[in-house]
This record gives structure tokens, C-alpha cells and sequence, in this order.
């Protein structure tokens, strides 16, 4: 009898990955890729101009294609995850320009980055997956 009087509750996981008003966890991938572009000049011999254009332009397909999947997020959350990549773009060009480094250097930079990218990525996509079962089935 006593067993049938205890309310059973069930704790709830906090998901780190749920959408922030301008910043959340998908900030960091967002940031992270504006790294990985401003590497490229470097590491690949094209043009500052040419990487920070395919950044933008990168930055707002992805945009596009949230919206195309439906994927809830407020307008200064998407304006955010645009600008982003810019600064990171930005501030890592300045570093770069004002602290070169061997291309040796800047490759094992970009490897751990481009990790980190992955992993954050892959970690963010599963705990949305998790919350919206339906996503793939529209």
C-alpha cells in the first residue's frame, strides 16, 4: 500500500544543445568554422578575400538551409550564427598576419579545429535528433 502512494518522478536531462535567443552551444561549431576558413589562405594559397567571401557565403547557405528544414531558431539567433564565422574569420586572419606560423604549425591547428568542428557538430545534430525524432521524415 505505502508503494502506491510515492509519486514516481523522473528526472530530466538538461540539453545543453537547446536553441539560445543569440547564443548557445551551436555558437562554438558556428565560431569554429570561421577558424577553419581563415586557415585556408595559408595552408592553401588562395586569396584572403577569396576565403572570407566563401565564408560568408557558407555562413548563409546554412542559414538557408535551416529554414528549409524548418529548424526553429530566432532571428538574432540566425543573424548570430552568420556574424559568427566572420569574426572568427577576422580574428584569426589578425592573429595570423601579426603571429605566422609554420605550415606545419597550421596544419596540426587545423586538424585539432576541424576536430573539434566534427565533434561538436556530431554532438549537436544527436541531441537535436533526440529531441525531434520526426526531422528527417518531412
Amino acid at each position: 500500500m505505502e508503494n502506491e502512494n510515492k509519486t514516481v518522478t523522473k528526472k530530466v536531462k538538461r540539453d545543453w544543445w537547446k536553441r539560445g535567443k543569440a547564443l548557445d552551444l551551436w555558437s562554438i561549431p558556428h565560431f569554429l568554422f570561421g577558424v577553419l576558413t581563415a586557415l585556408l589562405p595559408p595552408l592553401m594559397g588562395i586569396s584572403l578575400l577569396t576565403a572570407l567571401s566563401l565564408t560568408i557565403i557558407l555562413a548563409l547557405l546554412w542559414e538557408v538551409y535551416e529554414k528549409l528544414v524548418e529548424i526553429k531558431e530566432t532571428p538574432l539567433n540566425s543573424i548570430f550564427d552568420v556574424i559568427l564565422p566572420i569574426v572568427a574569420f577576422t580574428c584569426t586572419s589578425l592573429a595570423l598576419r601579426i603571429y605566422p606560423l609554420p605550415t606545419d604549425d597550421l596544419l596540426v591547428i587545423a586538424n585539432a579545429v576541424f576536430v573539434l568542428y566534427l565533434f561538436t557538430n556530431i554532438s549537436g545534430w544527436l541531441a537535436y535528433r533526440r529531441r525531434h525524432r520526426d526531422f528527417y521524415l518531412h
